[in-house]
């Protein structure tokens, strides 16, 4: 899954794309990052970091994080 596919999942199911940010800005939400050799998704609040789980590819990251977002959000 590319960034682009995921962000046209999330409309489709309408969640705000606003929860994700896919770089280590330090804003509040979801995240997708690329660190050294591996990619992960966490939930970040405050500038805490928290659940982060680490994935090979950054298709997998992005379908992890589509999983955890479809289960909160859609009804």
């Amino acid at each position: 899954m590319t960034k682009i596919e995921f962000l046209k999942l999330l409309k489709k199911h309408n969640i705000n794309e606003n929860l994700v940010v896919f770089d280590d800005a330090a804003k509040n939400g979801y995240c997708v990052r690329k660190n050294y050799y591996r990619w992960e998704v966490f939930h970040r609040e405050r500038g805490k970091e928290d659940n982060c789980v680490g994935f090979p590819s950054e298709s997998t990251a992005l379908q992890y994080l589509y999983g955890e977002l479809c289960h909160l959000y859609v009804k």
